[in-house]
């Protein structure tokens, strides 16, 4: 298949489910895909992409790595990109096969529980792979994690943090060997800031949900804890990547304190 051909295919999930392909688009994130260990199909660029040093300097990149480049026009860019302003390069990559390996010791995971908005997807995998959580776990409900607005979202999280998307029996199966205590954030929660180094478990799994459906019943029921980020009473919730970022740093400080004392 020509990669023009195979790039408007990729906007669609099943054709990404299919092929095992996806698509970053734009200069920041085309950089960081080729400076990752990902295998990357090909680059589709316009004439304009020449014209500046870090054009220039993405082509070489491109070049060393031996991608191959496909000339199109910018009608023809546009016909494939989820962006108005693709900045004159897409490219086609492989989907990494990951899987949950039993960890060998403490543990952190992000639980995505139908969390829907591509953008927020993209910040909260950015920031699970900021504040050292070991994997993001995507469950059913949840968007697809390599649609193009998440890729973007991600700035490169997503090239090297791993995410899993798992059906919830391979999941609850996991947490169960693996021993992981699956923690949620609810209203009616312990306030946060309550929560010590001593209640943090080794291994313990953050589960972030939509914010309209809250938790979904396997889940809920799964779930042995639940804490909520205090606010002021006249605000009723916080965006979720918001919340995740307060949530997983909180969590980091305290693991911190348990190991350093």
């Amino acid at each position: 298949m020509k990669l023009l051909t195979l790039a408007r295919d990729l906007q669609r999930r099943k054709a990404r489910e299919r092929q095992y392909r996806f698509v970053a688009e734009g200069l920041r994130t085309v950089e960081m895909l080729l400076a990752s260990p990902l295998e990357v199909a090909g680059l589709l660029v316009t004439a304009s992409l020449r014209e500046d040093d870090r054009g220039r300097a993405l082509l070489a990149m491109a070049e060393a790595r031996e991608v191959p480049l496909v000339e199109v026009s910018e009608a023809e860019l546009a016909s494939a990109a989820d962006t108005e302003t693709p900045q004159g390069v897409l490219a086609v990559a492989a989907i990494p096969e990951r899987r949950l390996a039993p960890p060998s010791g403490p543990a952190r995971y992000l639980v995505l529980d139908a969390l829907q908005d591509p953008g927020n997807v993209g910040t909260v995998i950015r920031t699970a792979a900021a504040m050292g959580v070991t994997a993001t776990v995507a469950l059913p409900g949840t968007v697809d994690v390599w649609n193009a607005k998440v890729v973007r979202g991600s700035m490169g999280a997503l090239f090297h943090h791993p995410v899993v998307m798992m059906s919830w029996e391979d999941f609850g199966r996991f947490v169960e060997t693996a021993g992981v205590e699956l923690w949620a954030a609810d209203l009616a929660g312990v306030p946060l800031p309550s929560v010590s180094s001593a209640d943090c478990p080794e291994r313990l799994g953050m589960v972030v949900s939509n914010e309209g459906a809250g938790l979904s019943p396997h889940v809920a029921a799964a779930v042995t804890r639940t804490v909520h980020i205090p606010m002021a009473p006249e605000v009723e919730s916080l965006n979720v990547a918001v919340a995740t970022g307060i949530l997983l740093y909180a969590l980091r400080v305290a693991s911190s304190s348990s190991q350093s004392s």
